[in-house]
């Protein structure tokens, strides 16, 4: 693809409107967390329901992991990034709109298609307007907008549930969207030069990328980890505001600004942990394990909880492990990868991890039906899972994985 990296004050711009959509589909995606307890009781749906509608976003947004990256790399990332957040805002809205269990879960899982081609479209962007060597602090800047949107999405939220309703305050949502597809169509332009640095494209090199792509064992390995960890992170998320209704009982307000603390702590460590990437990037297999061990154990502690600010401390202390993991995860196709397929990689990477949407709202839902209303059975699945990540992380080719951190291409694993 024939492009111009962009100028300093361009690539700002880009990154900036990138961080902007990520942190909007974020708001859209989680306030349904807050929203299940008003939503529950307007449609009487029991905790295996409500699980099966928190999952359901995740059945649409990983199967379009793959084939939007995919779409990204060959027709380009403005054109995907446009259509992504005109149908992720469309059903935005419908959401407000649902009148049963049903209608629900068919909204929700087309909502997960509108916003599954947003990630591995916007790495993609981060390829096309950045040089190879800005490429993994830009994304992992860019990824920090996650648990941002997580932190602005309780603080707003929670007070517009109980003064509008569940049903307005997504018809006021869908708006948002609108904001990103002008500034994307505004500022997002076709470029003319092609990347000398990487010789991105040249046409009959794009197969043998995809093939050393779909080789890349470190790839596939991270699948399965971030799997693991996207457990922890998409179970959490879904069910702490119920279970500190249900099981510390707090009203939804104060549950609502209480789960914006583990987001903060997780925008900050994100944050940080992208300024240290490059300098620590040689060590990913150390801190892949460490980062998954500690999401276990403070996920262990939160099972003897015995307050909402203790339950809190816990969780806080588990998204430090979880934001390392975010930004070293999704460096590593700018690291490993040519550019061209940048996109298809990140796609396969978020693929485990919203497969993991799609499991762990549903199963921790059944496990605390099963267990009359328990919240102990679905923890212990949780930490089982970030433990599967750390023996996986074990497995990563350390030394060769920090020989790929300087190499700048021909990665074949």
């Amino acid at each position: 693809m024939n492009r111009e990296l962009a100028g300093s004050s361009n690539k700002k711009q880009i990154l900036t409107i990138l961080f902007i959509g990520w942190v909007v589909l974020y708001i859209d995606r989680t306030v349904i967390s807050l929203a299940v307890v008003q939503m529950g009781k307007d449609l009487s749906l029991a905790p295996s329901a409500i699980g099966m509608v928190l999952s359901s976003f995740f059945l649409g947004y990983a199967f379009m992991q793959i084939p939007g990256g995919f779409l990204a790399d060959r027709f380009g990332s403005r054109k995907v990034i446009i259509t992504a957040v005109l149908a992720w805002s469309v059903f935005t809205a419908l959401t407000g709109l649902a009148w049963s269990l049903a209608s629900l879960i068919l909204i929700r899982v087309l909502f997960g298609l509108g916003e599954g081609s947003y990630s591995p479209s916007a790495a993609k962007a981060i390829s096309d307007y950045f040089p190879r060597h800005e490429r993994t602090k830009a994304q992992s800047t860019m990824m920090s907008s996650n648990p941002i949107g997580i932190v602005i999405a309780p603080l707003i939220c929670a007070p517009l549930l109980v003064a509008l309703g569940w049903r307005q305050v997504f018809l006021l949502l869908s708006l948002l969207g609108l904001v990103v597809v002008f500034l994307v169509w505004k500022f997002f332009r076709k470029s003319k030069h092609d990347a000398v640095e990487t010789n991105e494209s040249v046409p009959q090199r794009e197969k043998g990328a995809y093939k050393e792509l779909l080789r890349n064992s470190i790839i596939w390995k991270m699948v399965i980890i971030w799997f693991g960890i996207s457990i922890a992170q998409w179970g959490l998320t879904a069910w702490m505001p119920t279970y500190l209704v249900q099981a510390k009982h707090i009203n939804l307000t104060s549950a609502g600004f209480l789960t914006a603390i583990p987001a903060l702590v997780s925008a900050v460590v994100a944050f940080l942990s992208g300024r240290l990437i490059d300098k620590l990037g040689a060590y990913t297999k150390t801190v892949v394990i460490i980062s998954a061990l500690i999401v276990g154990f403070f996920v262990y502690l939160l099972t003897g909880a015995s307050s909402a600010l203790q339950a809190i401390l816990y969780q806080s202390l588990a998204s430090i492990g979880i934001a390392f993991m975010l930004s070293f995860v999704f460096s590593l196709p700018h690291r490993l990868m040519r550019a061209q397929v940048v996109g298809t990689a990140v796609g396969i990477l978020n693929f485990g991890g919203q497969s993991a949407g799609i499991a762990a709202p549903a199963i921790m839902g059944f496990l605390i039906t099963a267990s009359g209303g328990s919240y102990t059975s679905a923890f212990m699945f949780v930490m089982g899972c970030a433990l599967l990540a750390a023996i996986v992380g074990a497995t990563l080719p350390g030394s060769k994985l920090a020989a790929k951190v300087v190499a700048d291409e021909h990665v074949a694993l």
